[in-house]
């Protein structure tokens, strides 16, 4: 798996893509924590869960199913003021890819099992043909160590550079569309209806 902080940092920058003015930070609380959810099925490893078994880690929690009904639930439950100025498209959309990024990054991942992505309807466990990201370790301490760093220099260079693009883009994208609404002709009582 990818490390929880390299998944949060993910969501994050694909909240940034959602994100309404002034609950920005609504969006990305909202992206990393979904980004992170899937590996809540650990809790089931250390209960002894089977690696392999479907609600085993990068089982059924990693799935795409999981995230369009994860999205599905939380639009249906979460009262408005909670979308920060989002769409229930939006919302959904949000939740739905920052859940499913999950598995794909853990995809990329050099160890492990693969990813139930057709989980529960097919078991099979799926990686991406090119895995460039080191596996992380399932524990704090597996961090401290050369190990540990080796990771996180694996992750900066396949994930937090490519996180750090996508969220600068949005927010130049989300600077230009302000721009360009202030600078429009109408905005300034030129051509408005008289």
């Amino acid at each position: 798996m990818a490390s929880i902080p390299t998944h949060m940092l993910c969501g994050a920058a694909v909240g940034l893509w959602f994100a309404r003015s002034p609950q920005v930070a609504r969006a990305l609380t909202i992206g990393a924590v979904c980004a992170a959810l899937p590996d809540l099925d650990g809790i089931g490893y250390r209960l002894g869960v089977p690696y392999e078994a479907m609600l085993g880690h990068r089982g059924l929690s990693h799935s795409l199913v999981f995230a369009a009904v994860l999205a599905t639930a939380a639009i249906t439950v979460l009262p408005e003021r909670w979308r920060g100025g989002m769409t229930r498209r939006s919302l959904w959309l949000l939740i739905a890819i920052t859940t499913a990024s999950h598995g794909v990054l853990d995809a990329a991942t050099s160890g492990g099992l693969g990813v139930a992505f057709l989980a529960p309807f097919d078991g099979t466990r799926w990686f991406l043909p090119w895995r460039p990201i080191r596996v992380s370790p399932m524990s704090v301490s597996g961090f401290l160590s050369s190990r540990g760093v080796a990771i996180l220099a694996s992750e900066a260079r396949w994930v937090w550079a490519p996180s750090a693009l996508l969220a600068v883009t949005a927010l130049l994208v989300r600077r230009t569309a302000l721009s360009a609404l202030l600078s429009h002709p109408a905005r300034k009582g030129w051509g408005a209806p008289g």
